[in-house]
């Protein structure tokens, strides 16, 4: 039956693209995971735009990206030119037994979404240890993405999807390589390496060169390029231009610092400008890859699900209170779902943006401080004192224990066994020399030299 419908489905958009109609949605609204990783069985629901997962290490956020980039994936099945993410072997929830540690299958990724405003379900699982992951309950979306690389085969301007992963290893620490420009390709090619977390900067640095190069020699159109440049400018603080040099080959950027222009090397950036410019000139080149008919129009028109493992990776807090919002401003269309272990990250978003792995959440975060995100709704004690303070203090009663121990002893052994403890507990923290000093006088006070 399902397959009559794909038919029917496929008919009426042929209809509706001869008619310059376009259909413009792609999101997964659920997903349900059988022994995936950590997780026996486990459902969870999405926001149509911006999801951010929260939660403490080993709850499972990245399981769930990883989980997704399964569902996602299963469209790249339909394309030639691009490789889906199965079930890994190690994705298999292992069973502790006690003198063994036992692999449970099958393993299930099922899910419901929209493509094109089509609302579908599709599934993929891995049955036994060895063998491959199923595609039979994926073929509904499957056939939809042959039809996109039909119609892009054919010179159509159909909308495809943008679909990738960024992991915790997208910060990329590469040796200063050589830039090759790169011969015209297909359309297909924006899914190159999409689902990989810890993917190469070199892909959209050589279409940047290539492009830089182009523009000059052959006086082609600079839109899509134009357009990436303004997406990482839209998502960057302070920084004015981005242009790939030529001669020093190598991205540069033009950035304000205290009303002054400078001018910085991809390469000698910090952390967190790589980490957001890679990021963000990513998601735009493969905007303008699969879909250059949109031209000017190809971030707001492009529409897809993006996957980003710990959004706040690398960036200044000052940065993480205004980044969902520049990545929904810049990219409108797409479905994003990241995880975070940032309060700054969660005070920005909506209620239903949140899905909190370690407890039930429903709350207006930008209504509260981060003081009270922080503790109460991701689990974090007394976050107004710091660990060090905490333990000062913990030293200190401990001090005025034995103070009030060896003032009352008689026995001289324990008095001096009470005064090498106090010896002890005031060294560790001798960088202090007030704390330091205050805690001798209460001694000889009390015990005398």
């Amino acid at each position: 039956m399902a397959g009559v419908q794909t038919l029917v489905w496929l008919a009426i958009n042929r209809l509706l693209q001869t008619t310059n109609y376009k259909l413009q949605t792609m999101r997964i609204n659920k997903i349900q995971l059988k022994n995936f990783k950590g997780f026996d069985e486990k459902e969870f629901h999405f926001n149509p735009q911006f999801n951010v997962l929260i939660g403490d290490n080993g709850t499972g956020k990245t399981a769930i990206l990883d989980a997704l980039a399964v569902s996602v994936g299963s469209y790249l099945l339909g394309i030639g030119q691009a490789q889906a993410r199965s079930i890994y072997q190690e994705d298999i929830r292992r069973k502790d037994f006690g003198d063994s540690l036992e692999p449970q299958l099958p393993v299930i990724v099922s899910s419901e979404g929209e493509i094109e405003e089509r609302k579908i379900k599709w599934q993929r699982s891995k049955k036994n240890f060895e063998g491959r992951t199923t595609v039979k309950e994926a073929r509904e979306l499957i056939e939809i993405a042959k039809f996109h690389t039909q119609q892009v085969s054919d010179g159509k301007p159909v909308i495809l999807p943008v679909i990738s992963y960024h992991g915790t290893g997208r910060l990329w620490k590469e040796r200063r390589q050589t830039i090759n420009t790169r011969p015209k390709a297909s359309r297909m090619s924006g899914y190159f390496n999409s689902l990989e977390p810890a993917s190469s900067s070199k892909i959209f640095l050589e279409w940047f060169k290539t492009m830089e190069i182009a523009s000059i020699q052959k006086k082609i159109d600079t839109t899509r390029i134009e357009v990436v440049k303004n997406a990482i400018i839209n998502c960057i603080p302070d920084l004015e231009a981005v242009f790939f040099d030529v001669i020093e080959d190598t991205l540069v950027s033009v950035k304000m610092d205290a009303d002054k222009r400078h001018t910085l090397h991809y390469d000698l950036l910090s952390d967190g400008f790589r980490n957001m410019i890679g990021m963000v000139a990513d998601i735009a080149y493969r905007c303008v890859t699969l879909n250059p008919h949109l031209n000017e129009q190809a971030l707001a028109k492009t529409y897809g699900i993006v996957l980003i493992d710990e959004i706040d990776l690398h960036i200044h807090p000052k940065w993480q209170k205004r980044v969902v919002n520049d990545l929904k401003n810049t990219f409108p269309m797409i479905q994003f779902i990241a995880s975070t272990h940032s309060p700054f990250i969660v005070q920005s978003l909506q209620s239903d943006e949140v899905l909190n792995l370690d407890k039930a959440t429903d709350s207006d975060f930008f209504r509260k401080s981060i003081e009270e995100i922080a503790e109460m709704d991701m689990g974090v004690p007394d976050v107004e004192r710091s660990q060090r303070f905490k333990d000062m203090m913990k030293v200190a009663e401990r001090y005025y224990q034995l103070l009030e121990e060896g003032k009352n002893s008689e026995d001289d052994t324990q008095v001096r066994q009470i005064k090498a403890e106090l010896d002890q507990l005031s060294r560790r923290y001798s960088d202090d020399p007030a704390y330091t000093a205050f805690l001798n006088m209460e001694r000889l006070a009390r015990l005398g030299p």
